[in-house]
């Protein structure tokens, strides 16, 4: 950080921009007052912990930005009355200084926090504020204490030129008086000009009236967090212009039906992205009779254990689904002919006459084997994944046709016992193969693996890596990267005469606890090896420095006590030998 003596700044009585970022400095001297014509102060990536109260005296003060130290602001911080921009965003400031109302030019505001036991006086400052622009959080509104529920007091309602509102409470467990919340946020009803809208920790039981009424025409984004007491969703369905909507942590919602739409003809009309996310007591998902997210493009269901059933069968502009931690669900895949992206899990079925030309990737998880019988079918398929499915024994009969599947994933599928039949010459796009977790498979098909196949991993197979040298890994001669790892059991002496490649570039060996050496001659072929990864093998204590590929250009050595004892002195006889290497880690 640069350091400044401020003193210096004394003499230039005139100066009306300063910019202290990435000062070192810890506090502002007193006499900053002196600076009467300042219009702008940057304190940012400094160590400034707090402001005088002589930085109230600057009335010409244009611009204030705060360090990420600074908690609070001056008493007497209304005083700078022309005060237009007040960047707090990075500040860790619990509570706003009193009257700011009177600072009737601020236009930005980032945060507003609310001090404790507020008596409501603080956060109606804000009415006073009507000038506020652009993006406004208010935080700690639990310390709000007392609200008039017949109140006509203007908080927010005033403020046409703000874009994006955060309302957020500290999350509790259960709010006293759930009812004090929603009178607040009935009260904190913005300017229907607001395109963006959070509220975070709201423990009300119900939505004020105002949230998904049709007059917020310019509403694009919603994002409703933690809201734990409430019983339904609001009607967001009214929202004409909503293109992206997030609901998260819903704790007391059983379904989702009439209510979510709302009371208009085409609802969702809009939408492109809709987000479930954790509803843990969500079992039904009612359909809407007519049509309904007519535009929307990506469907997120996450971590709804109890859902049922009841995900909508018409979205013909959908392009992602991902459904995850859904373990009831028991449904159909939508109509979705653009579909470019799916993750599954539960019970997925395809219903006859739904084609997915376009799908891309496919990952299914925890379950969805019944899509399987249906995979020679997604001919335009690049990547396929499964996760946890422990029903996976082994793939459909004929294997899999797909001509532009780059990319197989399987990882944690403990009850595999092969792999697609055919693959040499069913896959001939593919360049990656991962497998991982996977105890009971023992052999590649017959014909063995794709001749392009560019990357091979073997992570914790211990069957298949028991028949390595029946793989036919030497006669893939596309192979550039390879992975073993994880095999407590196997390989003293690794690799064996034969085993790779000759073309092989990228070469990792990990968490192999037995490995006490490396075989000179399986390493002499490796002509082309530019990177070697050792890792989690602490009975390997040499390297066979005369045997080492002179095409290497890095040793990333890692987790390997022996290894780091004979090479990790930089002067040391060890370190020496393989001094020609360019590039070397050791830790």
């Amino acid at each position: 950080m640069l350091k400044i003596d401020l003193n210096l700044f004394q003499n230039f009585k005139c100066l009306r921009v300063l910019s202290l970022y990435g000062a070192c400095l810890k506090e502002l001297p007193i006499t900053v007052d002196n600076l009467i014509h300042l219009r702008y102060l940057n304190t940012c990536n400094t160590g400034i912990k707090d402001l005088p109260n002589s930085l109230c005296n600057l009335y010409n003060l244009q611009t204030l930005i705060l360090s990420s130290y600074i908690t609070k602001l001056p008493a007497n911080t209304c005083k700078l009355i022309n005060l237009r921009h007040l960047d707090n965003s990075k500040a860790r400031m619990k509570e706003m200084p009193p009257q700011m109302g009177k600072m009737k030019n601020l236009r930005k505001l980032y945060v507003f926090g609310v001090g404790k036991h507020d008596d409501g006086s603080n956060i109606k400052e804000l009415g006073e504020l009507q000038r506020l622009s652009g993006k406004l959080s208010l935080l700690n509104l639990e310390n709000v204490q007392c609200i008039n529920k017949d109140t006509t007091e203007v908080i927010l309602k005033n403020k046409q030129d703000l874009s994006e509102l955060e309302l957020e409470w500290k999350y509790r467990h259960g709010a006293e008086d759930s009812e004090k919340e929603r009178i607040l946020l009935e009260q904190l009803c913005p300017h229907t000009n607001l395109n963006s809208l959070t509220i975070t920790n709201y423990e009300g039981t119900s939505f004020p009236k105002w949230l998904g009424d049709s007059s917020f025409s310019k509403m694009v984004s919603l994002q409703l967090r933690n809201c734990d007491n409430c019983f339904s969703l609001p009607p967001l369905g009214q929202l004409p212009d909503l293109k992206n909507l997030q609901v998260e942590c819903f704790g007391k919602i059983s379904s989702v039906g009439p209510e979510f739409y709302g009371n208009t003809i085409n609802p969702f009309r809009a939408l492109e992205s809709l987000s479930f996310q954790n509803m843990p007591e969500w079992q039904e998902w009612v359909i809407f009779e007519r049509e309904v997210f007519s535009r929307l493009q990506k469907l997120y269901i996450n971590d709804c254990p109890k859902l049922s059933g009841g995900v909508p069968v018409q979205l013909r502009s959908l392009t992602k689904l991902d459904i995850s931690e859904c373990e009831q669900l028991v449904a159909s895949l939508p109509n979705s002919p653009d579909l470019h992206e799916l993750l599954c899990t539960g019970k997925i079925q395809i219903p006859s006459g739904h084609h997915y030309k376009s799908l891309k990737s496919v990952r299914i998880e925890g379950g969805g084997d019944s899509i399987l019988s249906f995979l020679p079918e997604f001919a335009s398929l690049f990547r396929l994944e499964f996760c946890q499915c422990p029903d996976l024994v082994s793939f459909p009969s004929g294997g899999l046709c797909a001509p532009n599947l780059s990319q197989i994933v399987i990882t944690k599928c403990r009850n595999l016992k092969s792999l697609p039949e055919g693959m040499h010459t069913h896959l001939p796009s593919l360049v990656s193969l991962q497998l991982q977790w996977c105890p009971e498979l023992e052999s590649f098909p017959e014909g063995g693996l794709p001749s392009n196949l560019q990357s091979l991993v073997i992570h914790k197979c211990e069957k298949l890596i028991s028949r390595r040298m029946e793989l036919g890994l030497q006669g893939l001669h596309s192979l550039r990267s390879f992975t073993v790892s994880n095999h407590p059991k196997e390989l003293e002496s690794f690799p064996e005469e034969a085993l790779l490649p000759p073309n092989l570039t990228d070469f990792t060996i990990g968490y192999l606890p037995n490995l006490k050496s490396l075989n000179g001659k399986g390493f002499q072929p490796l002509t082309s090896l530019k990177n070697l990864r050792i890792w989690s093998c602490n009975n390997l204590d040499c390297l066979l420095e005369d045997v080492l590929p002179t095409s290497l250009c890095e040793l990333d050595i890692y987790d390997c006590r022996l290894l780091k004892e004979r090479y990790g002195n930089e002067e040391g006889e060890g370190r020496v030998k393989i001094a020609h290497i360019p590039r070397i880690s050791i830790s």
